[in-house]
């Protein structure tokens, strides 16, 4: 694995910019929804890396800064942490940054392991910690524990956005030398729980699900969201973008993120000839039988709000606009009734609005 100096980490690629697409996008939305109800929220960059890239592309701090200034209205104080280990990446990072000043966005950078930087904020600050989103972006594997993990989200109103290195963790997953890194990593001893796999894709699957299980049973994140990118120019897996949380809003906020930068209901990213196929009319966005046949199979005879109907069928490959495009089609067929609690108009379709399946 290359140093945390290595020249290569200051080269923007292809894939770091979807990455900090669905970052810049997902905080373009969570800033104003927190900042209704808290006057302060923090976000915490875990592997800072330099402020801008050799070609000038901007840092993922200073996309955070950047988005927080332009939603200054909608907070009191936005703490920008960001936490970086290399001496060289770190000066760069504080010359870059020095540049954005503003009066309610306040900036620490902090020079150190993640890990270690992470642990002492917790034992200081704990359970009063404002809320909080994680981008936990490392360049490999090692330095990220999965004890770390666990304790952040075991505070209330947190949230982590993590880059699963599946490409170099499936490079070293059979290295003797690795395997104390590797268990640190997913909380767990891995060895033999992958040794029955017949394929790449079976072994693949097994890895990012054996770290969604971990999120989800270890530390009792409710919802777990997996967005796949790819290579640059293969459409091999380089690594997933893993967001875990325990707040609906959040989930519906990042899964829609998602949806959107994926290609056809796929929730991955699979290449630049990605970009020509996203601007092409979806049929997928249509076909939205399977999501009326779930709805009225799991759900007759019951009347749900539309946020306990999309909460209770999450894990769907579907979005707000497919939910309310059927419960319309379905009121038209008569086959649900739909009470305006939350919406507006009978147009509407949100949150508290009943819907009584026949």
């Amino acid at each position: 694995m290359l140093e945390d100096s290595a020249p290569k980490k200051s080269v923007y690629r292809e894939h770091t910019r979807v990455k900090h697409v669905l970052l810049e996008k997902y905080l373009k939305a969570w800033i104003p929804v927190l900042g209704k109800y808290h006057s302060r929220i923090c976000y915490f960059d875990g592997f800072a890396g330099r402020g801008e890239y050799e070609s000038g592309d901007p840092g993922s701090p200073v996309i955070a800064i950047q988005v927080a200034h332009g939603f200054e209205k909608h907070f009191g104080e936005f703490v920008c942490t960001n936490i970086e280990h290399d001496p060289d990446a770190f000066k760069n990072l504080e010359s870059t940054l020095s540049s954005y000043q503003y009066p309610k966005i306040k900036v620490v950078n902090v020079q150190g392991a993640f890990a270690d930087v992470i642990e002492q904020i917790i034992v200081k600050v704990g359970g009063e910690l404002a809320p909080s989103f994680f981008f936990i972006d490392p360049f490999g594997f090692s330095g990220v524990p999965f004890g770390i993990i666990k304790d952040i989200l075991s505070i209330q109103r947190t949230e982590v956005f993590i880059t699963f290195m599946y490409h170099d963790i499936n490079r070293f997953l059979r290295t003797p030398q690795t395997q104390t890194a590797l268990n640190a990593l997913f909380g767990t001893t891995i060895s033999g729980q992958l040794s029955s796999l017949l394929t790449s894709r079976e072994k693949e699957n097994a890895i990012r699900d054996l770290y969604v299980k971990q999120l989800r049973e270890a530390a009792g994140a409710r919802f777990v969201l997996t967005f796949r990118v790819s290579m640059q120019n293969r459409r091999r897996t380089r690594y997933y973008l893993i967001y875990a949380t325990n707040h609906f809003k959040g989930l519906m906020l990042m899964k829609t993120i998602m949806y959107n930068q994926g290609v056809g209901g796929d929730f991955s990213y699979l290449g630049p000839e990605d970009g020509a196929r996203r601007i092409q009319p979806s049929f997928f966005d249509d076909d939205v039988q399977p999501l009326k046949d779930l709805l009225l199979a799991r759900f007759k005879g019951r009347t749900l709000t539309y946020n306990q109907i999309e909460e209770e069928t999450w894990e769907e490959h579907f979005v707000d606009k497919h939910y309310r495009a059927v419960l319309k089609e379905l009121e038209n067929d008569e086959k649900v009734c739909i009470k305006h609690v939350s919406s507006k108009t009978t147009r509407g379709l949100s949150g508290k609005d009943q819907i009584s399946f026949l």
